[in-house]
């Protein structure tokens, strides 16, 4: 998967990381996310993110209609239900959370903890 980052704004998976995690959970560093766009196991579009700090690969399906293979479906989610997976990491201390899916909002909390 090749992530880019656009430049301005961007799209608008780029957009939806930059405001709602301006700063990597699992570093604890404001991040540049690089954005990619792929399709999971159930043919749903999945936004992609990679930290341009400590590489960490987070997903999450965008709360808006999406096409499957076969016929549009739609997927709504309420904003404080959106969980991200981790779907790879390049420091061992992060090991453990590969494959773990995390609501928003306490990746959030994450974020703002002091490394102390």
């Amino acid at each position: 998967m090749e992530f880019h980052r656009a430049d301005g704004e961007g799209g608008a998976s780029q957009r939806w990381i930059d405001d709602n995690l301006p700063t990597c959970p699992l570093c604890r560093s404001p991040s540049l996310w690089g954005v990619a766009t792929g399709v999971d196991q159930l043919a749903l579009e999945r936004w992609y993110f990679q930290c341009s700090n400590c590489k960490a690969v987070m997903s999450t399906i965008p709360d808006t209609p999406v096409s499957a293979l076969a016929e549009p479906v739609n997927v709504a989610k309420v904003a404080l239900s959106v969980n991200l997976r981790i779907d790879s990491v390049q420091r061992s201390e992060d090991e453990d959370f590969v494959g773990e899916e995390f609501p928003l909002y306490e990746l959030q909390q994450w974020a703002e903890e002091d490394e102390s």
